[in-house]
Formats: C-alpha cells, structure tokens, sequence
C-alpha cells in the first residue's frame, strides 16, 4: 500500500475541502472529482488506481468537494457553506477543482489528469471546456452518468423542474422541489435541480447543441470507462450498444472507450480490470 496524506486546502472562493493525497515523485498528478453524494474514499476502485499510478510515479489526489454527502456544510470565509448533493450549485464546481490544482502545484506539480466518476465527469467537462486548462495532459471519465437522461427516469422530472424556477424566482433556493427524487430517492434543492438536469445546462453533457454535444468538444486526450450493468445505461439507454451507438455520433476523436463486461455502476468486484485499463491510458 502507498502511503496517504490527508489534506486541508482551499477551493478558490474560500470553500474549505479536504483531501486524500498519495505524493510520489514525478510532477505529474491524477485529480478524482467523485460523483453524487459522494467523496473521496469510498470507491474501492481508487486503491487499485493509487497503487497502479505509485507504480508509474504519478500521484492521487482525491477530494472531497462541496458536493459530499446528501446534506454537508462547509467553512468558508467567516461563515458556512451549506451544500452536499441537495443544495450544491453545479457551476460552483469549478471553484473546486481549480482550488485542488492551485494547491497542487505549491507542491510542485505542473502536469494534471483530471478524472471523474459519476456526476464527477460531468464537473470535469464543464470544468475543461470553461476554464484555463494548462497543465491538464489528459481526462478519465469512468461512468459519466447522461444527468437529464438520468433526470428523465422520473416522471415528475418536468414538474420538479418547473417547480425549482419558481422557486429561485421566489428567492427560494434552498427548498426542496422534492424529498425523493429520481430511481435512489435524494432530496434536491431547488436551486440545485435546473444546474444539474435541464436541457441544454452546462451538465447535459450528452445533449445536441449548437457546435455539437460538451462531451465531443473536449480536445484533450480521453478515455471514457462504463460497465455493461451500470445502471446509468441500462436505465437511460437500456443496453450498451445503444449507448456506444449514442456516443459514437458525438465523441472526439481524441476519445477512447472501454467497456467492461458485467460491471456496475461503482465497478465493485471489476476493480482489477478497471486498473488495467486505466494504466494503459496513463501509460
């Protein structure tokens, strides 16, 4: 096992996050971005993945952003932020991710891989295609969920929807359009919901628009990982194939996709494979 810091460190409007960082050698650094109520430990497949980038000299730093858990307050400035997955503001994400790489690089780091799970991905798109990106080398986005394909499982999703706008409208954003949204049931802020699942949002990743989907116009090198069982395929597209006919139309051709076999949504029990793959990447 490789050894682990835990760290404290800013995002960059004064948002305090913490951090799981495995320093090696090398200048270069992989930076997770969790998914939805997630954080930066829980995934088995990030120890197969700390061990696979010791083993080539490339760090690990996973992080907890504002988006943990369900509901999670953070210190910022002289008050607290109130976020988690039910209140967090998607475009806020940014604040995070450029806070961990400004961090990173008081250690002398200078080259980065951004990589995502989950929601997670999508953070790290919109990230790369709003943000200076210098130093970012390349992307993994293991399980990029489609957020208003995800949206649309429900069928209140439209009501939800309209809900949150009225909402913000009322100065209201922090109640909720509903205490059991979408196939697990989460509670979601009002002014979380429309950032996370409308159309045409910097979150619809997948989504056609003018110039093309987000996820075709990222220029870097990537690789973009999925499970045959996840269930953000088999509930949205419903087989794989349909997904890869899908993404097909829309990816760069910088792109590579890897699907592994039987894997869920969380790649417990494929953790092995995922490594594999995944290093040959980095490599």
């Amino acid at each position: 096992m490789t050894s682990l810091d835990f760290v404290r460190f800013n995002a960059t409007d004064n948002v305090e996050l913490q951090g799981w960082l495995n320093n090696e050698t090398s200048d270069i650094t992989v930076i997770h971005v969790h998914g939805m109520s997630g954080n930066g430990y829980e995934n088995y497949f990030l120890d197969n993945l700390r061990q696979t980038y010791a083993e080539k000299g490339i760090s690990l730093f996973t992080i907890d952003t504002r988006g943990r858990g369900i509901i999670s307050d953070f210190c910022q400035n002289d008050g607290w932020k109130h976020a988690g997955s039910c209140f967090e503001i998607f475009s806020e994400s940014v604040h995070d991710i450029q806070g961990t790489i400004n961090y990173l690089k008081t250690l002398g780091k200078t080259h980065f891989i951004l990589q995502g799970h989950s929601l997670g991905c999508t953070k790290v798109i919109n990230f790369v295609l709003t943000q200076d990106i210098t130093g970012i080398e390349k992307i993994i986005l293991l399980a990029p969920t489609d957020m208003t394909g995800w949206a649309n499982t429900d069928p209140k999703h439209q009501q939800y929807l309209a809900k949150a706008k009225q909402l913000i409208a009322e100065n209201k954003g922090q109640e909720l359009v509903s205490a059991e949204c979408w196939l697990h049931n989460t509670p979601i802020s009002a002014q979380t919901y429309p950032g996370l699942c409308e159309a045409g949002s910097p979150a619809d990743i997948y989504g056609e628009r003018e110039g093309g989907a987000l996820l075709g116009k990222v220029s870097l090198p990537m690789l973009i990982l999925y499970g045959t069982a996840d269930i953000g395929i088999t509930e949205i597209d419903g087989t794989m194939n349909k997904w890869l006919e899908r993404v097909s139309k829309i990816k760069s051709e910088n792109t590579q996709i890897a699907v592994i076999d039987g894997a869920s949504h969380g790649f417990r029990g494929f953790e092995d494979k995922l490594a594999e793959v995944v290093g040959d990447f980095v490599a």
